[in-house]
């Protein structure tokens, strides 16, 4: 074979360039297949998150948001490990329900359940409250847990009086429809231990302790549009607020009488404060 046949031959059986370019990794079948595989992980990563999304929304629907998140990132098992700390509990409760309930028809009292929680709920969600329990018209919220708050008890009692004004605009509503309500509140700041109770098939996370008994039993003695809270929480917030006293109660399960007060307003100090963070 002479020089330039061997020369033909190999150029023959070299590969050219391009197909040298595409066996190394950097050709157009290469360069398009791992664009492919770029684009089809980012197509699930978007999935999954759109399903996370899916799941958290599903989930507050039925307990707090700050619960669901914490599921979700699969940090429960740290917090729903029982714990003690200092929290706000707010009760709420409707002055003249059973009343209402003996009169109305069962639609009228379903309907008005329905505004009655979508409104008092989208105010806790908006304070960063945590919803215990919904019970029929009666709502217990605490503050400081699982989401810490220096500022709880403001936060409740900023939420507490938002929650009194919305009502007034509901009740004025439903009286036109011959619906005597009103909202009672009872508020009180305390130690408690929180966690799981419940049972293997059903956990509900909630606090227990003396402070939920008294605010409780404060909002049970509540009139309607009355906020009532004890000497010690109003202690700590009393610069912030006004508040007229009720006088001494007999509450129930308590051996000795409470001094009770109805926070009626922020000071104005107060109130220019929170309408600015809000």
């Amino acid at each position: 074979m002479n020089a330039i046949a061997y020369m033909d031959n190999a150029r023959l059986a070299a590969p050219s360039p391009v197909e040298a370019w595409s066996e190394a990794g950097f050709g157009p079948g290469k360069r398009y297949g791992s664009f492919g595989r770029l684009m089809r992980a980012l197509r699930e990563k978007i999935a999954r998150q759109m399903d996370e999304i899916s799941r958290m929304s599903r989930l507050k629907r039925y307990i707090a948001p700050q619960i669901a998140e914490a599921i979700l990132k699969g940090e429960e098992g740290l917090l729903f490990k029982s714990h003690r700390r200092e929290i706000t509990v707010v009760f709420l409760d409707l002055r003249g329900f059973t009343a209402f309930t003996e009169s109305a028809e069962p639609e009228d009292v379903l309907e008005m359940l329905k505004i009655y929680h979508a409104e008092m709920g989208r105010l806790i969600v908006e304070s960063d409250g945590t919803l215990e329990r919904f019970a029929g018209d009666g709502i217990m919220v605490f503050f400081n847990d699982p989401v810490a708050y220096e500022d709880h008890i403001e936060r409740a009692v900023a939420m507490t009086l938002k929650m009194r004004d919305r009502m007034k605009e509901l009740c004025a509503g439903w009286r036109k429809k011959g619906w005597e309500l009103d909202l009672g509140v009872g508020l009180a700041a305390g130690y408690a231990a929180l966690g799981n109770i419940g049972f293997a098939g059903r956990m509900d996370y909630s606090a227990v302790g003396n402070v939920t008994n008294l605010a409780s039993r404060l909002c049970d003695e509540a009139k309607g549009g009355q906020i009532l809270t004890n000497q010690k929480t109003l202690g700590a917030i009393e610069r912030r607020v006004e508040a007229e006293p009720i006088g001494e109660l007999n509450l129930k399960g308590f051996a000795r009488s409470v001094s009770a007060f109805n926070i009626t307003r922020l000071r104005k100090t107060a109130a220019a404060s929170a309408e600015r963070a809000s």
